[in-house]
């Protein structure tokens, strides 16, 4: 290969490089556009991460009208403005299992069977809970519990309208056998979502391995994991 061809092939190279990046630049500034609230903004720092993650910074006002830059993470075309400290760790990095590990004490790989068991009753008990909410505005509150999707509670408010047959014929338990803890507490009228959460394999609170606490909030972080190492 002679070396002027050389030159041009690793020119060439180097260009199409160039031009992936700034059509994902250019992907992300449009998601960006559409989701930031004063529909025309700056970015900065921003960096490509496993998974189709670009994280990064853009131009906001705070409640005095003071410009500043607040953080933001955009997963394919999804745009999230309001990342969590958690977020940031686990989706803006080269080695998200690693993050995950250190973040949360959870082995994903190792559990990966287990926590998948774990998604699926979460999921079973979304559309139930979220059923519950429309007729009643507003979710089972901790005291009531989830049986309140299995018959009206006689614990706090008596639902306004109750499906018959219920919303769910079986509560279901973790693959310990023991119950899902489930919170949702009132706030001066605010809606509230609710909390789910597996206590492990020891069932108390905190813990990491088969030990460790497994949240409804974290099945973003694991259908992130899913993308990368699939």
């Amino acid at each position: 290969m002679s070396a002027t061809f050389r030159h041009y092939a690793l020119s060439l190279i180097a260009s199409v490089a160039l031009i992936g990046c700034a059509s994902n630049e250019e992907k992300v500034t449009a998601v960006l556009d559409e989701a930031v609230p004063s529909g025309l903004s700056t970015y900065s720092d921003m960096r490509t991460f496993p998974g189709n993650v670009t994280c990064g910074k853009y131009l906001d006002y705070d409640w005095q009208g003071m410009p500043e830059y607040k953080r933001f993470i955009v997963v394919d075309t999804v745009s999230n403005l309001r990342p969590t400290d958690m977020d940031m760790e686990i989706f803006c990095s080269e080695k998200p299992l690693e993050a995950l590990n250190n973040s949360l004490g959870i082995d994903y790989l190792a559990q990966k069977a287990t926590i998948a068991r774990i998604m699926k009753d979460f999921e079973a008990l979304a559309d139930p809970l979220l059923a519950y909410e429309q007729d009643n505005n507003y979710f089972p509150t901790t005291e009531q519990g989830l049986e309140a999707l299995i018959e009206p509670s006689k614990v706090g408010s008596y639902p306004r309208r109750f499906r018959e047959g219920g919303y769910i014929q079986q509560i279901p338990v973790d693959p310990w056998n023991n119950a899902y803890d489930y919170t949702c507490s009132s706030f001066a009228g605010i809606r509230t979502v609710y909390k789910i959460r597996s206590f492990g394999a020891d069932g108390q609170e905190g813990g990491s391995g088969p030990n460790a606490d497994i949240h409804v909030k974290h099945m973003k972080y694991f259908k992130h994991l899913d993308q990368v190492y699939n």
